[in-house]
């Protein structure tokens, strides 16, 4: 290393270290929305509530995010990336057709009771329709997560797994389904269910579900 190169040292490890500040502050207020919008609607939270939760300042929460909708799509955003692989890597599993649209399913109801927050802010944002960018960017990714599980649904009809059924009509069915018995476990009265009995209720329905699906594919 050269005299001349010698000033720049500092100078990097001070910028490296200022970014791995940034990435880990950008990380707490995301895990501090994804907590409260689990537990609240999207217009129930403010920043200065995210920002109690995380320790931080409200001014570093805008810094980072720019403003509240920003913020709850950059979470939704996140969990939609980590859906997004488990539906993938379960697609792209090599199993039978029946097994992988049943293994999608299975990570697709991981996703719902691991992350509550990402169905209160789908119900919210699909009431109202999305507003901003970002917004339409997420239903975009769900709406290509459900496209795929649909396709694991038409491999599994076509080769003969299960009885014929429109793999479309299907995929929006189950998909309707899930996040409704889902949503259960967001409800603040007698009608709320614990993560836990959501998940036994969806194992059991889909168990129920493939019965019938390959029983009658079986007798034809």
């Amino acid at each position: 290393m050269t005299d001349a190169e010698m000033p720049d040292a500092p100078a990097t490890d001070a910028a490296a270290r200022g970014s791995r500040r940034r990435e880990r502050t950008r990380a707490q207020v995301l895990d501090a929305a994804e907590l409260l919008l689990s537990q609240r609607a999207p217009d129930e939270i403010r920043v200065e509530d995210v920002a109690a939760q995380a320790s931080i300042s409200p001014a570093s929460v805008y810094v980072h995010f720019g403003t509240k909708d920003a913020l709850l799509a950059a979470v939704t955003e996140r969990v939609l990336a980590v859906a997004t692989d488990a539906l993938r890597s379960a697609y792209a599993a090599q199993t039978s057709p029946l097994e992988r649209f049943a293994g999608v399913g299975a990570a697709y109801l991981r996703l719902l009771v691991d992350h509550p927050a990402v169905l209160r802010y789908l119900t919210a944002t699909g009431e109202r329709g999305p507003r901003t960018p970002a917004e339409e960017d997420v239903v975009a990714g769900f709406s290509q997560l459900r496209r795929e599980f649909e396709q694991s649904i038409r491999d599994a009809v076509d080769s003969k797994a299960i009885r014929p059924v429109d793999p479309e009509l299907m995929s929006y069915f189950l998909f309707g389904a899930w996040n409704g018995v889902a949503a259960l476990a967001l409800r603040r009265d007698a009608l709320t269910l614990s993560p836990e009995q959501v998940e036994a209720a969806v194992i059991e329905a889909g168990l129920m579900l493939l019965d019938g699906l390959i029983a009658e594919s079986s007798s034809s």
